[in-house]
């Protein structure tokens, strides 16, 4: 889910990505510079929609965070989108967040779910954010129907066992929420892999979450719930972009294949 970077700041999605040579803070400049109008045009629209519902709602510790990670969050999937590495370290922000919302829900999946997101992909490009992207299209590697037949396999297994011991830990909805960590922790681990099919299980991830946060609107068990069902909303928008335009697509992948360059 998440991409590379490049020293002139255009989209990193080519094998002649270069080690960034400036320091920091140049390079978050140069990640955050060069985007079209698509992914800042989604971002300004949750940015709006956000603030409208944190200001029409009571204000407290869980909403003040909520808003933030939700923040920070859609930050990150249009980095994600438009092939910006800087979406490592708004991932770890809005991460730590999404953990609390939905540690204080009660959903104890998903606090999982954002842990192995961040061990799998945050951090790996927080401390690699010169190099990542090196080489990045001769390491994609793609899913044929056995491989789609197995990640189904495991994703199947893993929301059986899951379920019943977020069941047994107490989860406020371990039926929805033990899916969304198998859907997500399987794509975080696709990820690391370099399978650029990992948009199809984030679309499918976001999916989830709808329901998820929905149940909890309905619920009214989580002041979160609306605020999150709208970023959720938003996420998946960025999942459609990010399927068939991203480097991560199956057009893009096709490319690389015709040009020679893959390694696999």
């Amino acid at each position: 889910m998440e991409q590379e970077h490049a020293s002139d700041s255009r989209s990193n999605n080519t094998q002649d990505v270069k080690r960034f040579e400036g320091n920091y803070w140049q390079w978050i400049k140069s990640e955050l510079s060069g985007w079209d109008a698509t992914p800042w045009s989604i971002f300004w629209f949750g940015v709006s929609f956000q603030l409208a519902l944190f200001l029409m709602n009571k204000i407290n510790l869980v909403t003040t965070i909520t808003f933030a990670a939700t923040l920070f969050g859609l930050l990150c999937v249009c980095a994600m989108m438009v092939g910006k590495s800087v979406n490592g370290l708004l991932g770890f922000i809005s991460a730590i967040g999404f953990i609390f919302v939905n540690w204080n829900a009660g959903h104890y999946a998903s606090v999982l779910d954002q842990t192995v997101f961040v061990a799998c992909i945050d951090l790996p490009l927080m401390f690699k954010w010169r190099t990542w992207g090196e080489d990045f299209d001769a390491k994609l590697r793609h899913l044929d129907r056995r491989g789609w037949a197995l990640v189904l396999g495991v994703i199947a297994v893993a929301w059986f066992v899951m379920f019943h011991i977020y069941s047994m830990l107490g989860d406020t909805n371990p039926l929805w929420d033990s899916l969304v960590l198998s859907i997500g922790a399987t794509a975080s681990v696709m990820v690391v892999m370099h399978y650029n099919d990992t948009y199809t299980l984030w679309l499918a991830e976001d999916a989830v979450n709808v329901l998820l946060w929905f149940t909890a609107l309905k619920g009214g068990y989580s002041q979160s719930s609306l605020p999150m069902l709208v970023v959720t909303l938003t996420y998946f928008v960025t999942a459609i972009y990010g399927k068939f335009y991203s480097p991560w697509s199956a057009k893009h992948y096709q490319e690389v294949k015709e040009q020679g360059i893959l390694k696999n």
